[in-house]
């Protein structure tokens, strides 16, 4: 693991340690769980289809989607937990689909599948049966269309983290789901053409984008709108728990498991978002944010002196130094993790008060994070007549390689264009800097707020490549007079062939140099 928060990707964890690569093993046995999700869900959207549901069916698939993609300690014990679960369920599944079509005097239909239902998870098998789908794969499907289903993917994860998360806060997210049903089933098609392909990779864009509006409407009811807020860094003596991931629900359950008790609560990368909420200011556990984020993760839950949560579908890579003080909510655990159930923290608590805690704490900073976004639009209108055109920098990588970037494009800028930055910026009369802070929908929002209020062309630059931004870039791209540039997207997400897939199917243009950059955007 990297222990430098500013470094580029190539020399991070990601790559340092070959987390960002999926070893064969790994990958045939995803093959193999994608033969059950294909399966589950052809039954599930004919069960749907002829008026009937299966809670069931939903939940392994939803569960199994998120866990599976990008996520690199996905185990054999993972896998025989999953694949035992789809046998559990698919003959059930089957024999309701088939009952509820005799009832209505319909045939029922079949799908074949190579699958053995009958008997128990066999690992050897199972691989060997991975590495028949990934050659049969390679050979009747075309390069460019193996790599849309996989962007596909990344798109159908968020689309599960997204439901799952809505469902948390009592929002019922059904459309989500028949997406995602209609996604898997369309694996199951004998032409696999990147046209379509392309096509269904726009539509679970929108779908996203739908339930993310849909989220942030959640959170702003429950928490209050977000606010501009000042979050410290500072540490106190006590015992503490850190809470890491972005599923700020979860965070706030801990927050009630802790009430009354003396132990101080930390956020941790993404979580810090929960900070601009007011109704998170009630909490007086909650001390603030610690560490670096999820690039220095190592070194920061290395050096933590109590317990760590990690909420649903946080990736992090685990290792020796910390396991045995890791807890998840998540569907499954990566080995040294110790599950959560049923929102009973009580292991959780108990750990924290046998750890050592802060001893004396340390003093740091504070940073303000957040921002008024009626304010901001309200200021954008206001300046527009003096520009030419806007920019909009996205979540920043905060790599050396990206900040020298974007501190050269700001010093080249002509005058006339507006830039609004959601991370890299510097003091100009045509800047706006924006502390987004892990406000992932800010750019989304903007960039439609400011394409229709201002008669202007918009470019956004995402510096930071991820699900989010990947389900992001697809979405604008239908957004009249908009450009997109992505920075680099780290083997986490997108291998160097899927990157080039995925900029030539959309339109999506990758950061090269200033100069080249900004000749090809001016010219327009």
């Amino acid at each position: 693991m990297n222990y430098n928060y500013n470094e580029d990707y190539q020399y991070d964890s990601c790559v340092s340690q070959g987390i960002c690569s999926v070893n064969p093993r790994t990958s045939s046995l995803q093959e193999v769980l994608v033969l059950y999700l294909k399966l589950t869900a052809y039954y599930a959207l004919k069960l749907y289809e002829n008026g009937g549901s299966d809670e069931k069916a939903r939940n392994i698939i939803m569960n199994t989607i998120s866990v599976m993609v990008s996520n690199f300690e996905f185990s054999e014990k993972d896998f025989e937990a999953l694949a035992n679960g789809f046998k559990n369920i698919l003959p059930p599944l089957i024999k309701k689909y088939e009952s509820l079509a005799n009832v209505k005097d319909d045939i029922p239909e079949s799908l074949k599948s190579v699958l053995k239902l009958d008997e128990k998870a066999d690992i050897i098998r199972s691989i060997k049966l991975g590495e028949q789908e990934f050659l049969k794969k390679a050979k009747e499907i075309s390069a460019e269309s193996r790599d849309l289903y996989k962007i596909l993917f990344v798109l159908a994860k968020s689309i599960c983290i997204n439901v799952l998360d809505l469902e948390s806060f009592g929002v019922d997210a059904e459309d989500g789901y028949l997406s995602i049903l209609k996604l898997l089933n369309s694996l199951n098609a004998d032409e696999q053409n990147p046209e379509k392909i392309k096509t269904l990779i726009e539509e679970m864009a929108e779908m996203d984008d739908r339930l993310m509006r849909t989220l942030q409407k959640a959170r702003e009811e429950r928490y209050g709108k977000p606010e501009v807020a000042e979050v410290s860094y500072t540490t106190t003596p006590g015992k503490a728990i850190l809470v890491v991931g972005s599923n700020i629900r979860e965070l706030e359950d801990v927050l009630e498991a802790v009430k009354g008790k003396e132990i101080d609560v930390y956020t941790h990368d993404e979580m810090m978002l929960a900070n601009t909420f007011p109704k998170f200011r009630q909490y007086s556990n909650l001390k603030g944010q610690y560490g670096q984020g999820i690039e220095n993760c190592l070194l920061d839950f290395a050096t933590f002196p109590g317990p760590i949560i990690l909420t649903r579908h946080s990736l992090y890579n685990v290792e020796h130094l910390y396991r045995g003080l890791l807890y998840t909510t998540d569907f499954a655990s990566s080995k040294g993790v110790i599950p959560i159930k049923d929102k009973d923290f009580s292991d959780v608590i108990k750990s924290a008060e046998k750890a050592k805690g802060f001893k004396t704490g340390r003093p740091c900073e504070t940073v303000t994070i957040g921002f008024n976004y009626d304010e901001v639009i309200a200021k954008i209108k206001e300046k527009a007549g003096k520009f030419s055109r806007v920019f909009i920098i996205g979540l920043g990588a905060y790599t050396l390689e990206q900040k020298a970037y974007f501190e050269k494009l700001f010093s080249q800028v002509p005058d006339d264009v507006l830039i609004v930055s959601l991370s890299y910026c510097i003091q100009r009369d045509n800047i706006i800097c924006l502390n987004a802070c892990f406000d992932s929908y800010a750019v989304t929002r903007l960039t439609e707020a400011l394409s229709k209020e201002l008669a202007l062309p918009v470019t956004v630059f995402f510096p930071k490549c991820d699900r989010h931004t990947i389900s992001q870039m697809v979405y604008l791209t239908k957004t009249e007079n908009v450009d997109l540039y992505v920075g680099k997207c780290t083997p986490i997400m997108l291998n160097p062939n899927m990157i080039t897939t995925f900029q030539k199917a959309f339109g999506i243009k990758g950061l090269t140099s200033v100069k080249k950059d900004l000749d090809e955007i001016l010219k327009k």
